[in-house]
């Protein structure tokens, strides 16, 4: 298989000096998902971009989200027929560009009623030949036994049936990830742990922005023709960079997951939940364990790592519990939680679950575009829409624009090469390398794509990489090294929580592996005992963090930083 380019702290560093040197077409703001698509989509027509992120890539709402790409089923039910058939067409297009993020699951929607079955039934019918389901992947209604042999710990009381189709799951911080290093490899040049902290204005107009390297304080100007602010939560704090005659626009909600066990809830599919705010909420199982989410709520505190509070919590639990046999859920069963925030288009006299999700770019008087709304189902597109913004913009300053490299919806993204079947893909791979342990692969398969295959080769040629970090965990002392050269990981929290992702869907949230991780990080990133010491103590408390829950929602200014 073809090497990709390093992608490392290294080419961090080399990035950083190139930012400062040269003038680029485009310049994005923000290391998320909607950000990685831009700078991907303009990589691809051929454009000069330039990419800060303040933090790590993902480390807000996208490695957040429910981890689902929606078909457009909820669409439907509001009647927008047209947003129906553009996250249908997205998510084909997901399956295609990188196959082991966007898997087919199936999700169940208990139903308690002779009427709301029927209507149910019509509506998934109208769905899967409006959005082009395929055959192996459409709906299928169930009577009240046939559901219970699915699912046989819901609770039988007043259940009717229920309805089967099939959403897509993925890992959002991989998502990004991937699509980051796709666009890397395509030329564009990326820094994470680089935050705005002006804009450089002339004549009124933007020329390019101060990135502050959180590595040392040190200060570039970074210039750039037009500036994608795509900054998520933090989209207006950017905004208002531009200086007087901007006002915030964005109204912020919350939804959080948690995490179980799944020997606590031993479902076999998503399964849809009913709340007494009458809002469907789900369960999800991931390996090891399951998620719960998600909320829709009003927020206003700090944005790195949002509250979560009691409430929340018992919100999703009591949902649990009233769908389920299972003995009671409670506070001492979660092990993990996330929270996220949605960066929406405030609407007045609205509430969070009536704000519309549709994305908008906003024109500031400098000519700033700031992009805010929109789902992960649709982040292609999105990304696609706002690209051709920035052409046009170029057009009009009289510059020619290069020739394409590539269509964003053809264009694999970087793992992408494993083929529709993906545990056939691993298959080939366990029978190709027996000298590599079975679980080992299936993990590289899972998180990587076809990228794992490149660590199941160097594995085989130094079986030091196959050693494992911590006793049953399936990370290896290879998925670190690739983590670190090819996925610019800077710190223990970026391998865990967004890399290898135990942070979520190890029970233990990788902490029983923190230390050996950090000691491996440590002899490739130069850490000295101090900072390695700093790194596993820093892990440790975010974890205990993440997970105390506070009795009421603490209201703090939010940190004006400039982009996530």
């Amino acid at each position: 298989m073809v090497r990709p380019p390093d992608f490392s702290f290294r080419t961090r560093a080399k990035n950083l000096e190139t930012l400062a040197r040269e003038q680029f077409d485009v310049l994005v703001i923000g290391g998320g998902i909607t950000g990685a698509g831009v700078a991907r989509d303009a990589a691809l027509r051929g454009l000069r971009v330039a990419l800060v992120e303040r933090r790590d890539f993902a480390v807000g709402t996208s490695s957040r989200s429910s981890k689902l790409i929606h078909g457009g089923l909820r669409y439907l039910q509001q009647g927008d027929v047209a947003l129906v058939m553009e996250a249908a067409h997205e998510r084909r297009v997901l399956r295609r560009l990188v196959p082991h993020l966007a898997r087919p699951i199936q999700m169940l929607v208990p139903v308690h009623s002779r009427g709301g079955y029927a209507k149910l039934s019509a509506g998934l019918w109208t769905y899967d030949r409006m959005a082009r389901v395929l055959r192996d992947e459409r709906n299928a209604m169930l009577g009240r036994d046939e559901t219970l042999g699915l699912e046989p710990s819901l609770r039988s009381e007043n259940l009717y049936g229920a309805a089967v189709y099939y959403e897509y799951l993925t890992d959002d911080a991989r998502l990004v990830l991937q699509t980051i290093t796709s666009a890397a490899a395509l030329g564009a040049t990326v820094a994470n742990y680089a935050e705005v902290v002006s804009l450089i204005t002339e004549n009124r107009g933007l020329t390019g922005a101060v990135a502050r390297d959180a590595t040392n304080g040190a200060e570039i100007a970074v210039r750039a023709k037009v500036i994608v602010n795509a900054a998520g939560p933090w989209v207006d704090a950017v905004r208002l960079l531009q200086g007087d005659g901007e006002r915030p626009r964005l109204h912020l909600t919350k939804g959080i997951h948690l995490v179980l066990p799944r020997e606590r809830l031993p479902v076999s599919r998503i399964v849809v939940m009913n709340t007494p705010d009458r809002r469907s909420v789900f369960v999800v199982p991931r390996g090891p364990v399951v998620y719960l989410g998600t909320t829709d709520t009003d927020y206003e505190g700090r944005y790195d790592d949002p509250w979560i509070t009691v409430d929340d919590v018992r919100y999703l639990l009591d949902a649990a519990n009233a769908t389920f046999t299972v003995e009671r859920l409670d506070l001492d069963d979660v092990v993990g939680a996330w929270a996220g925030l949605r960066p929406l288009l405030h609407q007045e006299g609205k509430k969070p679950t009536e704000i519309s999700r549709k994305d908008e770019v906003m024109v500031g008087p400098t000519g700033l575009l700031s992009i805010a709304g929109g789902k992960l189902t649709t982040y292609r597109k999105m990304a696609e829409r706002v690209v051709d913004m920035v052409a046009q913009r170029l057009t009009e300053r009289g510059d020619h624009l290069p020739e394409k490299r590539g269509d964003s919806d053809q264009a694999l993204l970087s793992g992408g090469e494993t083929g529709d079947d993906v545990a056939a893909f691993t298959v080939r791979l366990t029978a190709r390398w027996p000298q590599v342990a079975a679980d080992i692969i299936e993990r590289l398969v899972t998180v990587y794509g076809s990228n794992g295959e490149r660590m199941v080769e160097a594995m085989v040629g130094d079986p030091r990489l196959a050693a494992r970090c911590a006793s049953g965990l399936a990370v290896t002392h290879g998925e670190v090294a690739y983590a670190v050269r090819e996925e610019m990981a800077m710190t223990l929290e970026d391998f865990l929580e967004r890399r290898a992702r135990l942070f979520l869907w190890d029970c233990h949230n990788g902490l029983t592996a923190a230390a050996e991780v950090a000691r491996l990080m440590g002899d490739l990133l130069g850490w000295d005992t101090e900072r390695l010491d700093a790194e596993v103590a820093g892990y440790q408390r975010h974890v205990r963090e993440v997970k105390t829950f506070t009795p009421e929602l603490e209201v703090v200014s939010p940190r004006h930083a400039a982009h996530a």
